[in-house]
């Protein structure tokens, strides 16, 4: 599997999440939540999460990421939900050639880092988006919007009162 195809979709799917969870919010305010006290709100890990996307994509073809904003409105991050799709959508499989073999530079927390374009997608970026997507979701449904796994992965489908709660405990 190339780069492309690595990276693309799962960035495309993403920010179709992104907009899922934002249409089951009903109450703004349950994006100012947090897991925890030094934790970011939800808002900020849904733009974090979408910042990925550019932060993904542009080194890998070898350009500077953009100051990415940070806007919490629940319209503005999907807003840039709908910008970070248009970006993936506009992208030609060509872009990426090569990628995997370049050396990328980037900071991780307080880390300095290089990698390859294959270990910083795949081991890097990818999952830091899926992280801080998952935390958005954990966060909204913990302030007690209704949102299941299906509006996370787009995949899960479940009859209403369906309970992911076994009665038997795991060992």
């Amino acid at each position: 599997m190339d780069l492309y195809d690595a990276t693309i979709p799962p960035l495309k799917r993403l920010t179709d999440a992104v907009g899922r969870l934002l249409d089951c919010l009903d109450d703004p305010a349950r994006l100012e939540e947090r897991l925890a006290p030094d934790s970011f709100t939800a808002a900020e890990h849904f733009c974090v999460a979408l910042g990925y996307v550019a932060r993904t994509v542009m080194p890998l073809m070898g350009d500077e990421v953009p100051e990415m904003p940070m806007d919490t409105d629940p319209g503005a991050i999907l807003a840039l939900a709908h910008d970070m799709r248009f970006l993936l959508d506009q992208l030609d499989r060509s872009a990426l050639d090569g990628a995997e073999r370049r050396k990328i530079s980037h900071v991780a927390g307080e880390a300095e880092l290089t990698q390859t374009g294959r270990d910083y997608a795949l081991l890097y970026a990818l999952p830091n988006a899926q992280f801080h997507l998952t935390l958005a979701y954990a966060t909204v449904r913990m302030a007690g919007a209704r949102v299941g796994k299906g509006d996370l992965d787009g995949f899960h489908i479940y009859s209403p009162g369906t309970s992911l709660v076994s009665d038997t405990p795991l060992n």
